[in-house]
């Protein structure tokens, strides 16, 4: 019985600590998603590039802050593709190439909501 009930509470200390950052990261990447689709892509498209770069900057040094605690509960790939798509975002704002950069920008957008979807806690991506 004892060895149950010491189970037991190891898996809530995990399910817990899980709930938690699941409401941290939801909370950080659509921040970020707001971010990219209000403030830098009508940026990019008024060709505003100077502050399109300064605001993507933001978002580039909170996400490589949010990774880091990240690595622990999501899956290395998903994030590192990420990684990229920010890598070549940053270039292309960079560049002033509107196409590409809006959209990378985009493509990022929808790696941030997939990685977030395909990680959460539910019934249906933990069996």
């Amino acid at each position: 019985m004892r060895n149950f009930i010491v189970s037991l509470i190891c898996l809530g200390v995990l399910v817990g600590a899980w709930c938690v950052f699941d409401n941290y990261s939801d909370t950080r990447l659509q921040g970020y998603i707001d971010q990219i689709e209000t403030t830098i892509i009508p940026e990019i498209e008024a060709k505003n590039w100077d502050d399109a770069y300064a605001h993507f900057e933001e978002v580039s040094d909170s996400w490589h802050k949010y990774k880091k605690t990240a690595a622990f509960f999501l899956d290395t790939d998903a994030i590192n593709e990420a990684d990229y798509s920010i890598a070549k975002s940053k270039y292309y704002i960079k560049a002033k190439d509107d196409s590409n950069s809006t959209g990378e920008l985009a493509c990022l957008q929808e790696q941030m909501t997939f990685l977030h979807y395909n990680e959460s806690l539910s019934a249906g991506n933990i069996f």
